[in-house]
């Protein structure tokens, strides 16, 4: 039905302000993100950051997507654009991303059925 993804990345050292000017772009352009998510088939996507004692922030990403959606990457939105251009500058790649295993999840019978409305 659908994929359940929640994952934690790492900020690189120096990038904290340039990480959360990437948060307040999307915030500041809610309804061109939400735009774009339609595509991609996804349902909810939801940023938490983390400041860790070890020095680093974390960005954690929560997400609700379908099957089959289109890649982030092959978007020529300006919004994915620029959402790539700030991922470039500010994740860590030397950190392994923790990805969460899904152990239970609930979704309000309304919720699955429009979820599995928009796929067919």
């Amino acid at each position: 039905m659908a994929n359940i993804e929640l994952t934690r990345f790492r900020i690189k050292k120096g990038k904290e302000q340039t990480a959360q000017e990437w948060m307040d772009f999307l915030n500041r352009h809610h309804q061109d993100t939400v735009a774009t998510m339609a595509g991609e088939k996804m349902y909810v996507e939801t940023v938490f950051k983390e400041s860790n004692p070890d020095g680093y922030t974390y960005f954690y990403w929560y997400s609700i997507q379908g099957i089959g959606g289109n890649a982030v990457e092959d978007s020529t939105s300006y919004i994915d654009q620029k959402h790539l251009e700030y991922w470039e500058e500010c994740i860590d790649e030397t950190y392994r991303p923790v990805d969460m295993v899904v152990e239970q999840s609930l979704l309000a019978p309304l919720i699955e059925q429009a979820i599995k409305q928009s796929e067919q």
